[in-house]
C-alpha cells in the first residue's frame, strides 16, 4: 500500500499546504542569506551614533595607494588580513566584531584585499608561517597584516583606545592603515639600533639575542611606522672610513638613530684631535643630525655618567640629573620601591612641541597617561629663553621644549655613596622634565621654508621596556608612536614652532571615533567645544543611539512577519485537516 503526503486531500487544501512549506524554506533561506551577507559585510547597516563600522572617507584615500599603483592598477601582491580566530568568536565579541568588520568593509572597497579567519586553536600551523621566532607572538586576538613577505602582527586590543581600564574610542582605522602604509613602502627609511657602548637593543639578525626580549615592542613600533630595523656600530664607521681614507658618515638610508641605555661612554681620543682625518663618535651623530636633518631618541640611565656624551649633549641644551625622581602622589603600586613609577603630566602649553603630539590626551581628563619608572630629571643649558642661535648663522637655531614631567608634588632624592640608598633632597621640590625634545631649525634664506632634527632624551633606562610600551593601559605606545611619525620625518610637518606633525593635524582626530560610554553601542553623546565667550563648553551637536528598547521593537519587526505567516500555514493546515 501506497502512503501518499496528500491522499484524499481537497485542491485547496494541497495549494495551502505548499504555500506553507515553500513559506517556511524562504523564512529559513531568508535568515541564512541575512547572516550570511552580515558576516561578509555586504548588507550590514551601521546604527551606532559613533560610525564604528562604517569607514570614513580620509581612511579610504590614505589606503587608495596601498592598494594602487601609481598608473591606476591593482597593486600585486594583494593585502591579507588574518584574525587568529574563527568567524563566530570574533562577531560574539563587540570589541574584535568591529575590528572584524572594518577589515571586511575595507576588502569590499578593494578587491586585492582579502580577509581571513584562523582559530589558532585548532589550527596553530595555519599561522606557522608567521611565528619567525622565539619572540613571535601570536594569540587568538591577534590580526595578522601581510604583504608578500612582509607582516605585522598586532592584538586586537590595540585597535581600541583605553584610559582608566575602560575603552573610550575606537582608533582602528588609523592604526589599520598605518600598519598597511608602512608595508608596502617601497624604500622603507631605517631606524639603527647604536650597539658599542653596552646598549639595549634589538638585533634582527639574531633572534637570541638578549636584547630583543626587552625592546620587541620598540622594534614593533618602528616597524609599524614604516622603519625598517637594523644594528650599528659607530666604531666599525670610523675604522671603516679610515681605512678607505674618507670621513665617517652614517647611512644615507638612517632616518632615526635609538641610543637606549648605553653603559659606557662614547670614544673620545683627545690625542687625535689635531688631525684632520680624525672624528669622534659624538662629532658623526652631530653631522647626521645637522646634515641629513636626521633624528636621535636617547634612553639614559640617570645613575651613570657618561662625561662625553653628555657634553655633546649639552650643546643641544639636555643635561641630566644624578637624582632620583619621587613621587608619594602620582605613581604605579608596582614591585619597585614605592613612588618610583611615575604617572607623568603632559606639556599643557599649546606652542609647545609636546602638545603638538598629544594634545587631544590633554583636553580628556579621563585619557591614559604616560608612565616612566626609576628616573632622574632633565634640565635645559640655554637658559630660561629655552633656544640659541648657532655660532656663525643666522638662520640656524636650536629649541629645548620639555615633553613629560613629573607632578608638583615630586621630590629629587640624591644617593647616599656609602649604602647606596637614596635621601630626599628637600631643597629640589617641584615639577621636573623627565623627558625632552631639542629642535634644530633652519630657515632657507631664499625660501623661507624650515628643515628640522631632533634629539629625543628620557632620564630613564627602561623608558623604552617593553614594561610600559607593552602595557595597554599606559598611553607610552601612542605617544612614542606620534613622537617617531614626527622626528622621523615619515610625514609632512604641520606648522608649529618645531616643525613637529601633530597627530591633531590631520583631517580626523587621531583619538579616533570616541565611544559614548566604555559600552559599544551606548547611547545619547554631546559633542562640546569651548567658547570663549562663556568661558566653558558649549553642546554643538548631539548623537543619539539606538536604544536597548528600540533594538527589542527592531527585532520584533523583522521577526513578525514571518512568525505570522507561519501561524496562519500552521491554523489553516489544521483547519482544512479537521474540517
Amino acid at each position: 500500500m501506497k502512503n501518499r503526503l496528500f491522499a484524499g486531500k481537497s485542491a485547496r487544501t494541497k495549494t495551502f499546504s505548499v504555500i506553507t512549506a515553500v513559506v517556511l524554506v524562504l523564512v529559513i533561506a531568508m535568515n541564512l542569506l541575512v547572516t550570511a551577507l552580515t558576516v561578509y559585510g555586504t548588507a550590514f547597516i551601521d546604527m551606532t551614533p559613533e560610525g564604528l563600522y562604517t569607514l570614513r572617507p580620509v581612511m579610504v584615500d590614505a589606503c587608495r595607494e596601498v592598494f594602487y599603483t601609481e598608473d591606476g592598477e591593482l597593486r600585486e601582491p594583494g593585502i591579507e588580513i588574518t584574525f587568529c580566530n574563527d568567524r563566530d568568536n570574533l562577531i560574539s565579541n563587540p570589541y574584535t566584531r568591529v575590528v572584524y568588520y572594518t577589515a571586511i568593509a575595507l576588502s569590499k572597497k578593494y578587491d586585492n584585499c582579502k580577509v581571513n579567519a584562523v582559530n589558532i586553536n585548532i589550527d596553530p600551523m595555519g599561522v606557522a608561517q608567521y611565528k619567525t621566532s622565539s619572540l613571535t607572538k601570536i594569540e587568538p586576538t591577534d590580526v595578522i597584516i601581510s604583504y608578500g613577505q612582509r607582516y605585522r602582527i598586532v592584538s586586537a586590543e590595540s585597535f581600541w583606545r583605553i584610559g582608566d581600564e575602560k575603552v573610550y574610542s575606537y582608533d582602528g582605522e588609523h592604526r589599520l592603515a598605518s600598519i598597511l602604509l608602512s608595508l608596502t613602502l617601497v624604500n622603507r627609511p631605517v631606524a639603527y639600533f647604536v650597539t658599542d657602548h653596552g646598549e639595549t637593543y634589538y638585533d634582527p639578525n639574531n633572534e637570541n639575542h638578549a636584547g630583543n626580549a626587552e625592546t620587541y615592542e620598540l622594534k614593533a613600533l618602528l616597524e609599524e611606522k614604516g622603519l625598517e630595523v637594523r644594528t650599528l656600530s659607530l666604531s666599525e664607521i670610523i675604522e671603516k672610513a679610515e681605512a678607505a681614507g674618507t670621513r665617517p658618515e652614517l647611512p644615507e638610508d638612517c632616518v632615526l638613530l635609538v641610543i637606549n641605555d648605553p653603559k659606557s661612554d662614547f670614544n673620545y681620543d683627545s690625542a687625535k684631535l689635531d688631525s684632520f682625518a680624525y672624528v669622534s663618535e659624538t662629532e658623526i651623530i652631530d653631522r647626521f643630525l645637522a646634515k641629513n636633518r636626521g633624528a636621535i631618541m636617547v634612553a639614559k640611565d640617570y645613575r651613570i655618567d657618561l662625561p662625553v656624551f653628555e657634553d655633546f649633549l649639552k650643546e643641544w641644551g639636555i643635561k641630566f640629573s644624578d637624582t632620583l625622581v619621587k613621587d608619594s602622589e602620582n605613581y604605579i603600586e608596582t614591585d619597585a620601591e614605592l613612588g618610583t613609577v611615575l604617572i607623568t603630566e603632559y606639556n599643557e602649553l599649546v606652542s609647545s612641541y609636546g602638545y603638538e603630539i598629544y594634545g587631544d590626551y590633554v583636553e580628556l581628563a579621563s585619557a591614559p597617561k604616560v608612565v616612566v619608572g626609576d628616573t632622574g630629571h632633565i634640565e635645559c643649558t640655554f637658559g630660561d629663553a629655552t633656544g640659541v642661535s648657532e655660532a656663525g648663522t643666522s638662520n640656524t637655531s636650536r629649541i629645548f621644549d620639555s615633553f613629560l614631567y613629573s607632578s608638583s608634588a615630586s621630590m629629587d632624592y640624591n644617593k647616599i655613596e656609602s649604602t647606596g640608598a637614596y635621601e630626599e633632597k628637600a631643597s629640589d621640590p617641584g615639577r621636573k622634565t623627565v623627558a625632552s625634545v631639542t629642535g634644530r631649525k633652519t630657515m632657507s634664506s631664499t625660501t623661507g621654508d624650515s628643515t628640522y632634527s631632533y634629539v629625543f632624551c628620557a632620564a630613564s633606562a627602561d623608558f623604552f621596556s617593553d614594561t610600559y610600551l607593552g602595557n595597554a593601559s599606559y598611553a607610552n605606545y601612542d605617544v612614542i608612536s606620534g613622537l617617531v611619525q614626527n622626528i622621523a620625518r615619515l610625514e609632512t610637518h604641520a606648522s608649529s614652532e618645531l616643525g613637529g606633525l601633530s597627530m591633531n593635524a590631520s583631517d580626523e582626530s587621531f583619538l579616533g571615533k570616541m565611544l559614548i560610554e566604555d559600552v559599544i553601542n551606548a547611547t545619547d553623546k554631546d559633542i562640546k567645544e569651548w567658547d570663549d565667550s562663556i568661558g566653558g563648553y558649549t553642546v554643538v551637536k548631539t548623537y543619539y543611539g539606538l536604544t536597548n528598547g528600540m533594538k527589542i521593537v527592531y527585532c520584533a519587526i523583522f521577526a513578525f512577519i514571518p512568525l505570522v505567516i507561519t501561524v496562519v500555514g500552521v491554523i489553516v493546515c489544521i483547519r482544512r485537516k479537521y474540517k
